[in-house]
């Protein structure tokens, strides 16, 4: 016998055996996760929040009650849904759902069924159509309710937190053009800091709820003949398309009587309703143009007003400025709201000047975000007004070579830079730049050497940057300069090694507008030394610093209830003063003209004030715009000022014939590139 020892066998893994005795107890297993998932946000929700079970409308108490009944279904389904009571429950939960995603994405932002809700019943049946027809596009396409229900729950979860996020942040709803800035949205997210209230965590509760459920009691929808599913799905696609494309109509606006007006967007949200509201404003991503536009009229106005900007240019001197407009983040003084007294001056250089400057507060169309509109308002001497409101014309309209305050400039012999110390990407401006005629950008990529506060490249980096590019000039050349600041930009809760505040509001304990007044201090620091440095330079130079709006409003909610004021009751004269921002017009030499700068403005005429007060070629266009700033002095995206100093909310602003003008005029500069009657925005050179 041969003593060899005989080859060890390898036990194969037993395929048939998993499937048949693991796989169906795991798929089991699965069937609780959705409880799971429930649990823990419950878990979650009570630790994060407080439930005011004793409150006299119970609602925590009520939300609490179905949290509890949404876990229990969770957690009976499994052993229910292969019977006929789960059939009923997958039946009336099919049908159920969409209106539950109508009322959970509404729940955002307002209850539509509470005594005193603005949405009548109509825009609840409007609304909640929308859902269905979701829901059976969905259903359609993917032949599963489960996947169906995913989608059709998963995208208001995702747009509600999104909306709730963005009336927190800046006081409005999300647009169809918001989308266009998710990316720069993102960007500066986590600088900021939410509070979610135990109605936040609920809807977020319920949605998961419904995605969870819609898995349990999920069906298969298909017919046997291929092509039946496909001209199904088809028509669904059709159906779907095709209401939203009725609910955009002039028709459908009329018939219903839609609330119009998108500069109270939150209000139109309530109104209209959320699904309602997106749909309706995705018309005004492309903009028509303003009724009776004809190139022809700008035309005459250019021929009417020529001859008066030659007259300007022949008494302008030949020998010009050079010219820095910084436009600095968030900067603001909050005294235009009201009275308050702090530890110490927080603006005590700015306040101190009193030699060669012009010092004022201007009008802009944005709070608490949206910068680039500030800057869209300020280079091109337009409004938003005329613009839909929450749009951003650097992402959705400039899209070719655009006359503004650079090319104006240029066409007189100056040399241009933009500065920016954040990414290029941002808000699109390394593609805008350009387009408005900067010989050159610089973004944090290209920035150099940075030095930060807080989280951010400061103000001294950014002005030592304008000395910086000033200093290696084409000294052939007049040198402009345009600088947005990152310094002061939101959120102002989170606490850093390189800050502490040190401005404090009597009778206030609050550390945000702490932070944010001392932040204000260390610009004034800064543009101290800046102008120290210009003060010894004998080039002509003129700065112009303005504030692109101010901060959102938990940051001044202080300050306004220490006045006793309540913006949502307020008339429209108090409500614009949340609009309001400081700028400083300073030359290192004696310019006359700046004794003639208002002291109130808003910024769509800021520009032209100030090449009209340093004594340089103005546009027919400006020489226009100066007479339209007598009839209305004031204007931004909410509102107009009349010459009696009446304010009037801007909801018919289009029909006031001199506004019209005006927004007809913005429409050939903007919008039709391929018409723009170049010579009215154009200066007249000097002989």
């Amino acid at each position: 016998m041969s003593d060899t020892p005989s080859p060890k066998t390898t036990k194969r893994f037993d395929w048939e055996q998993f499937r048949t005795k693991w796989v169906p107890i795991i798929k089991e297993a699965c069937q609780y996760i959705p409880a799971v998932l429930l649990v823990i946000l419950y878990l979650v929700t009570i630790s994060k929040t407080n439930f005011d079970l004793k409150s006299e409308d119970n609602a925590d108490l009520y939300r609490m009650i179905t949290m509890v009944l949404m876990l229990g279904l969770s957690i009976i389904m499994p052993s229910l849904k292969n019977s006929k009571v789960g059939a009923v429950i997958k039946g009336l939960f099919y049908f159920a759902y969409p209106f539950f995603s109508y009322l959970f994405l509404e729940s955002f932002l307002h209850d539509p069924f509470a005594e005193g809700s603005v949405q009548k019943d109509t825009f609840i049946f409007l609304n909640v159509i929308v859902f269905y027809l979701l829901s059976f596009l969905f259903t359609a396409l993917t032949t599963r309710s489960d996947v169906a229900v995913a989608l059709t729950a998963g995208i208001p979860l995702i747009f509600g937190i999104a909306n709730h996020m963005s009336v927190a942040f800046r006081a409005t709803p999300i647009y169809p053009w918001d989308l266009l800035s998710f990316g720069t949205a993102m960007s500066v997210l986590d600088n900021y800091q939410l509070t979610p209230t135990t109605n936040f965590y609920f809807l977020v509760y319920a949605f998961v709820f419904m995605i969870g459920f819609g898995f349990l009691a999920g069906f298969r929808f298909k017919f046997k003949k291929w092509w039946i599913n496909v001209a199904t799905a088809l028509l669904t696609v059709v159906v779907f398309f095709g209401y939203c494309g009725y609910l955009r109509s002039d028709e459908a606006q009329n018939k219903y009587g839609y609330y119009p007006y998108l500069y109270s967007a939150t209000y139109l949200y309530k109104y209209n309703g959320s699904a309602l509201s997106f749909i309706w404003t995705t018309q005004f991503l492309n903009l028509s143009a303003p009724s009776g536009y004809d190139d022809d009229t700008i035309e005459a106005l250019y021929q009417d007003h020529k001859d008066q900007a030659e007259d300007t240019a022949a008494d302008t001197d030949t020998v010009f400025p050079n010219i820095i407009v910084i436009m600095n983040e968030a900067f603001s003084d909050p005294a235009v709201l009201g009275d308050f007294t702090t530890n110490v001056d927080y603006l005590p250089f700015i306040n101190s000047m009193t030699e060669n400057v012009a010092k004022g507060n201007v009008l802009v169309s944005v709070k608490g975000g949206n910068t680039p509109n500030s800057e869209f308002e300020f280079l091109t001497g337009t409004s938003m007004a005329f613009l839909p409101s929450g749009s951003i014309p650097f992402q959705q309209y400039i899209k070719g070579e655009t006359y503004s305050l650079v090319s104006h400039l240029e066409s007189l012999g100056y040399s241009s830079v933009a500065m920016h110390p954040y990414p290029a990407s941002g808000w699109e401006r390394e593609e805008v730049y350009p387009r408005l005629g900067f010989d050159q950008s610089y973004f944090l990529s290209n920035w150099g050497r940075k030095s930060y506060l807080r989280g951010y490249v400061s103000d001294d980096c950014v002005f030592d940057k304008i000395i910086d590019e000033y200093e290696k000039r084409d000294t052939s050349k007049p040198f402009f300069a345009f600088a947005v600041t990152m310094q002061n930009h939101g959120s102002y809760s989170k606490q850093y090694a390189n800050f502490t505040p040190d401005v404090r509001v009597d009778g206030v304990s609050n550390y945000n507008l702490q932070a944010y007044l001392s932040l204000m201090k260390k610009t004034d620091e800064a543009f101290e030394d800046l102008i120290a440095y210009y003060e010894t330079v004998e080039e002509p130079t003129v700065i112009l610093m303005y504030g692109d709006h101010q901060p959102n409003d938990n940051v001044i909610q202080p300050i306004l209830n220490l006045n006793g004021i309540n913006m949502n009751t307020a008339s429209v004269e108090v409500q614009q003063t949340r609009y309001f921002t400081p700028y400083i017009l300073w030359a290192n030499y004696e310019a006359e003209g700046l004794g003639s700068m208002p002291e109130t403005t808003s910024l769509n005429y800021l520009c032209g004030l100030m090449l009209s007060a340093i004594d340089m070629p103005l546009t027919p266009f400006q020489i226009w715009q100066e007479e339209l700033r007598k009839e209305y002095p004031l204007m931004n995206a909410n509102s107009y000022v009349d010459k009696n100093g009446n304010y009037h909310e801007a909801a018919d602003i289009f029909e006031k014939p001199l506004l019209n003008t005006y927004a007809q005029i913005q429409y050939n500069l903007v919008f039709d590139l391929k018409h723009t009657v170049k010579d009215f925005f154009t200066p007249i050179l000097p002989d």
